[in-house]
């Protein structure tokens, strides 16, 4: 090896070597905070005073008052607790932290699946619905659970009856007559369910547990690209990625297998024309040789024939 290739080989290891120890110390800077209650804060999560390389974008949280605060599509969320051995994480809504009062305080967002699901968080671990619910008149179902409203931002009047239900509510037969929902909280607690009778108390308490979002996929799923099913086998955190071509993907923003998959059966139809029309152009000038062939051998027999030499009649015929 020549002194000029054994330099640059030098030079090479050496930036290899400096650049896997930047890399390495700045993952170990990297170490958990922690804000009020929780403790652990660590990657993906991290805070907003925290080094951008600890954490992923859309996992950063705030802390405000010594409280940690999740910011989710425009809306703000108390963080209970990360769990990072099911992936998951519990919010509250910022109305529910402190229910002491004798009346049912409304929660501040309006529970929706749209608005809480996103590419980060595609899966909700939501147990129940619970429904803040007026009616006209005094409803006889253990189902309901009588309350009164602390709002006044509601339909309800003196003579308004106001209860909780438990358990998800798709259309207006779901209720009672003279009933309407006034809006919808979320819970994850154990221990509710619209198959067991509840108390006013325990949903208060179920209210004041909060909900789960789960992280899991956006996490594990990292390797899968934009059109491909992450499935998980047999229930555990072995991802695999399941590719699929969606046909209401524009071509332009397709992976290139997907756009090999769209272009090959172009391919495949015109390719198929040209080697049809190839074949019939084949046969046309194969006829057309043989018939010059036939006539040239005609045109041979009869210059013998005027010489003198006669040729028999198969040989005058092609």
């Amino acid at each position: 090896m020549s002194i000029t290739n054994s330099f640059f080989a030098t030079v090479f290891l050496f930036v290899t070597f400096i650049t896997s120890s930047i890399a390495q110390n700045s993952t170990s800077q990297c170490v958990p905070s922690s804000c009020g209650d929780i403790r652990d804060i660590k990657f993906p999560f991290r805070l907003r005073s925290d080094p951008e390389h600890c954490g992923k974008t859309g996992y950063e949280l705030d802390c405000q008052n010594n409280e940690t605060i999740f910011h989710y599509k425009s809306r703000k969320f108390y963080v209970q607790e990360i769990n990072y051995t099911n992936f998951s994480i519990r919010l509250l809504d910022p109305s529910l932290k402190n229910q002491t009062e004798n009346c049912s305080v409304f929660p501040e967002h309006r529970a929706s699946y749209d608005a809480m699901t996103s590419l980060i968080f595609g899966w909700l671990n939501v147990d129940n619905d619970i429904n803040y619910v007026n009616c006209r008149g005094p409803i006889n179902s253990s189902r309901y659970i009588p309350t009164s409203f602390c709002s006044t931002n509601t339909t309800a009047t003196n003579s308004s009856f106001s209860y909780f239900v438990v358990g998800e509510i798709l259309q207006a037969s779901d209720l009672a007559g003279g009933c309407r929902v006034e809006t919808v909280a979320w819970s994850s607690a154990p221990g509710i369910s619209p198959n067991i009778s509840s108390s006013l108390s325990s949903i208060h308490q179920a209210l004041g547990y909060g909900f789960e979002l789960s992280w899991r996929r956006d996490f594990l799923c990292g390797e899968c690209g934009r059109d491909d099913e992450c499935v998980f086998k047999d229930n555990s955190d072995v991802a695999t990625c399941i590719h699929y071509c969606k046909e209401d993907t524009p071509v332009s923003e397709r992976t290139f297998g997907c756009k090999v998959e769209y272009y090959s059966v172009f391919v495949v139809a015109y390719g198929g024309i040209a080697v049809g029309a190839l074949m019939l152009v084949g046969i046309a000038i194969l006829i057309a040789v043989v018939v010059w062939q036939c006539k040239r051998r005609n045109l041979n027999t009869s210059n013998h024939d005027v010489l003198g030499n006669k040729a028999s009649s198969s040989e005058q015929n092609c």
